[in-house]
């Protein structure tokens, strides 16, 4: 039962997670950098003169009181603007780049790093919603 219950707390965090996702990558594709730091950025931790230097903002996404994520948007002149989520927490491990062509979500941790308890559940409810692919399915379309 104790498992069952976690279990749809894990669906129910990985829906607002998309549903989060869904909404950045909104602001990338319809938002300048300016306009997207106004509504991302957290109080108090607006973005320093190198980082909008770069067109960078860190920010940060508590999702539950022990689980949330740090994010990252980038607007390279060069280029589409992208952004990353690293979960922490019960999600810690989860890595997600949000970019124009697709949302890609997975595992990344360093050497000797374990999961967070719910990560792997979260990665796989995820990669089974649309618009979400993994960065395996990913390598392997790429060849």
């Amino acid at each position: 039962m104790l498992g069952w219950g976690r279990s749809v707390a894990v669906e129910k965090r990985a829906k607002l997670l998309a549903r989060m996702v869904a909404l950045i990558m909104h602001g990338l594709e319809t938002k300048t950098y300016e306009q997207f730091f106004a509504s991302f950025s957290n109080p108090g931790t607006e973005p320093d003169a190198s980082e909008r230097q770069r067109y960078e903002l860190h920010f940060q996404m508590r999702i539950e009181p022990k689980c949330g994520y740090d994010g990252t948007a980038c607007y390279l002149p060069s280029e589409p603007p992208w952004a990353t989520l690293k979960g922490h927490g019960a999600d810690f491990g989860v890595f997600i780049t949000i970019f124009g062509v697709g949302t890609t979500v997975g595992l990344h941790l360093n050497s000797g790093e374990r999961a967070g308890r719910d990560a792997s559940a979260i990665v796989r409810s995820l990669t089974a919603m649309p618009g979400f692919k993994s960065f395996s399915a990913l390598e392997r379309s790429l060849g």
